[in-house]
């Protein structure tokens, strides 16, 4: 599939996808669809290990949703409303580590990707807004009505929602919406760091860890323990786990191969 708003480098085990329409990146329902798209193939990826998600220049993330491209009219806004709901599963329940690069606005549409992203890290220039109230908006991506909630605590998500006051980056950390907040000058390097760190770990650990995480909220704890029992079992079975076990003994870095 050629990509109209998203751009796709693949360098080593690192997946980079850049959100890409200008000047702030808003989604459109096209967008969406490119979104699942590409995060269904790098699921398919072997080399994929890591996918690094982003928007392109400086000014947004995202800034939410293309007025424009999400008109009142027919069914669309029912569509694009089913499109956010599947990529926010997609990101989740993905067999990969996905990391939110975080830079200048994450608004609406584009703060629930984000924060469905496994690792959400964030530029000192980062901010943050969850003011669908006061457009007359119910947010309906399943982010701030259902997780955000499990993600953050009920009384901060009420704040959130109600206030709808814009967020900077280090609120963001204090509140546990990102996992880290970096000076813009070094945030490239740090993305770096974290996406290699991750492409080097073990992919049947980290479809463990999605696995039953997800499920202690979206299901039950469990159903978490169903998860990571079978896990355990596919682990103890598989040859990463006996690369594990050998490169611990002979003090060097494990070589993962998902098998």
């Amino acid at each position: 599939m050629n990509y109209r708003n998203l751009k796709l480098e693949n360098i080593g085990g690192v997946s980079r996808v850049v959100i890409d329409r200008p000047p702030m990146n808003a989604v459109s329902p096209e967008l969406l669809e490119e979104l699942i798209d590409v995060f269904d193939m790098l699921a398919k990826r072997h080399e994929t290990r890591c996918i690094l998600l982003t928007g392109a220049g400086e000014r947004a993330f995202s800034a939410g949703a293309d007025l424009k491209a999400t008109s009142t009219d027919g069914d669309l806004p029912t569509r694009f409303r089913d499109l956010g709901r599947a990529l926010l599963d997609k990101i989740e329940l993905h067999p990969k580590p996905v990391v939110a690069a975080i830079r200048g606005w994450c608004i609406g549409g584009g703060f629930a990707i984000a924060m469905a992203c496994d690792v959400r890290l964030a530029s000192s220039t980062a901010k943050f807004r969850t003011a669908d109230a006061y457009v007359g908006v119910v947010p309906s991506w399943g982010m701030s009505l259902t997780r955000l909630a499990h993600y953050i605590g009920r009384n901060r998500c009420m704040d959130m929602l109600m206030l709808g006051d814009d967020i900077d980056a280090d609120a963001a950390f204090k509140l546990g919406l990102v996992t880290s907040v970096t000076p813009d000058e070094a945030f490239d390097g740090e993305v770096e760091r974290v996406t290699k760190r991750l492409a080097s770990g073990s992919p049947i650990v980290f479809r463990s860890i999605k696995e039953a995480v997800r499920a202690q909220y979206w299901d039950s704890p469990a159903a978490a323990r169903i998860a990571e029992l079978r896990w355990s079992e596919i682990s103890s079975a598989s040859e990463d786990y006996k690369e594990g076990r050998r490169a611990f003994a002979e003090k060097r870095a494990p070589v993962f191969t998902g098998a």
